[in-house]
């Protein structure tokens, strides 16, 4: 047996060892939950009433559209032998979801593999090779196996569609069909409205890296080697341009560069109008029939908004910031990256000062705009009814004492995305708008909220150079933390449930879960 051989052996064995688990647990979901549980009851009921025919009848109680309702109930109509709308066939649509997620992820991992240096004014960007192929399919079943998108995947929820149809997005506008690309963005809003966000930051992302493509075109023509028969004059039309737009690396840029580099694009934009207008006509037609969609719907949210109001929960962006470093130490911190980050806040006076603006910001917001939404605290079978009730709710100052751990938080991710090279000023830009967009308004606290952005997130973070020979042995880490997380949050679904206390609830049998709202 060969490399190339052995290889293709380890990635096809892994792969098998990924699909042979969802399989097992799908079984055992459906021995130990065989009705819809939770949210399940809405979405199971309206996928049937979809798959009977009736495409006219809308529950009120469900908020998001019908993406998820739809495959399964057009194969169901195509073949209702091979395709019956029971709980179990309507689950394992997810599950065969989640089966292919690490194909995408692979694909996206492989794009990145070719990692750009930051550019510079004159020079052109060169490219490292970092991590081997054959261990690209071993990280992108790790990815797949991130708590949430694991856990979702055996559930007829929407988390698991929506991010791989996200996923599927972005992975075809890297690839340049950005028709396609929009097409699929359109697909994701129709599991949750709020995915026009993310639609938003991968057309940002496509018109940078189209214009950089741009320019790299022209500045290998206009330094192309010049006849020696030339005449003198033609010698000084022999310089480099300078990289457009401007987009530093994040970790020699600051916000001065911010409004540089904004005006960099536009200029750059309308310099090469009728080329970027084919970068951005899909996604721009998908936005419209979006907001042609809120017109008519009169708000974002479908059936029942009383419970599903917009709020400025500012908090959510320290939350996430977490939860983020929280998921991604092994791959991402050790402990010279943890002095780094000190250093950076309190290395000098300059720095000091920063930080206790940052400090003071942070308890602000918090005082201001933390939101505690009645869901929150009405339902004890969510893993963050319990951490607000018994942490967060321990006293009236105790969420202030978590301030110190977001400055900290906020600052690692920040280091940790300016180390990748795989997001550069105006790509971070765009992300952190979108994350603010996507989070802010949302009043409740949920773990699935997170899941785009995370893995979005995660997907960037790329090894530098001096990561790479320990790369394998941090993603390894990685993959038995989340191995962990899944083995202890499904079996505690799946063989401990409890009686639900007096309530709506009272005297059924009820479960432990994360992802969990309509």
């Amino acid at each position: 047996m060969d490399a190339k051989q052995a290889q293709l052996f380890t990635a096809s064995a892994a792969f098998s060892v990924y699909a042979g688990s969802v399989l097992l647990i799908s079984d055992q979901f459906k021995a130990r939950v065989p009705d819809p549980y939770m949210d399940e009851i809405f979405h199971v009921k309206q996928a049937q009433t979809y798959c009977a025919g009736q495409w006219a009848t809308w529950n009120h109680l469900i908020t998001t559209p019908p993406g998820l309702y739809l495959v399964p109930s057009l194969l169901h109509h195509a073949s209702p032998k091979w395709f019956p709308c029971s709980t179990n066939y309507l689950r394992w649509t997810n599950a065969a979801l989640l089966c292919a997620l690490p194909l995408l992820i692979s694909r996206i991992l492989s794009h990145f593999r070719t990692t750009p240096y930051p550019p510079r004014p004159g020079v052109k960007p060169r490219v490292r090779f970092l991590i081997p192929e054959d261990e690209i399919i071993l990280e992108a079943i790790i990815i797949s196996c991130f708590p949430i998108t694991y856990f979702s995947g055996f559930l007829f929820y929407t988390d698991l569609g929506s991010l791989f149809a996200v996923i599927a997005s972005y992975d075809q506008s890297l690839a340049g069909r950005h028709v396609l690309a929009a097409l699929l963005g359109l697909w994701s809003c129709l599991f949750r409205q709020t995915n026009i966000v993310w639609v938003a930051f991968i057309a940002g992302s496509a018109l940078i890296h189209h214009l950089r493509q741009i320019t790299i075109t022209t500045t290998t023509t206009t330094t192309s080697p010049t006849p020696k028969c030339a005449p003198a004059n033609n010698q000084s039309k022999r310089t480099h341009r300078p990289t457009e737009p401007y987009d530093l690396a994040l970790m020699s840029a600051s916000l001065l560069d911010l409004p540089r580099a904004i005006r960099s694009l536009a200029s750059e934009s309308f310099t090469h109008l009728s080329s970027v207008a084919s970068v951005i006509i899909p996604y721009a037609s998908v936005v419209v029939c979006f907001m042609g969609f809120v017109i008519w719907n009169g708000g974002i949210v479908l059936g029942d908004k009383t419970n599903h109001v917009t709020a400025l929960h500012v908090p959510q962006l320290y939350y996430f910031a977490s939860f983020s470093v929280a998921f991604l130490a092994p791959v991402s911190f050790d402990l010279f990256f943890i002095r780094r980050t000190f250093k950076c806040l309190f290395g000098s006076s300059r720095s000091f000062f920063i930080s206790c603006c940052l400090f003071m910001t942070i308890v602000w917001t918090i005082h201001e705009f933390t939101y505690e939404h009645p869901f929150l605290l009405s339902d004890n079978r969510h893993y963050t009814f319990y951490v607000w009730r018994r942490i967060f709710k321990f006293h009236r100052l105790a969420r202030y004492l978590f301030t110190p751990g977001y400055m900290i938080c906020i600052k690692m991710l920040w280091e940790r995305m300016a180390r990748s090279f795989t997001m550069n000023l105006l790509v971070t830009t765009f992300y952190i708008l979108a994350l603010a967009l996507t989070l802010i308004p949302s009043p409740l606290l949920e773990p699935r909220y997170f899941l785009v952005p995370f893995v979005l997130l995660r997907l960037h973070i790329r090894p530098v150079v001096e990561e790479t020979k320990t790369w394998s042995i941090r993603v390894f880490i990685e993959g038995c933390v989340y191995a962990l997380v899944n083995l202890i949050t499904i079996a505690v679904f799946l063989f401990r449930p409890f009686k639900a206390r007096p309530g709506e609830w009272e005297g059924t049998w009820q479960r432990f879960m994360c992802p969990c709202s309509l």
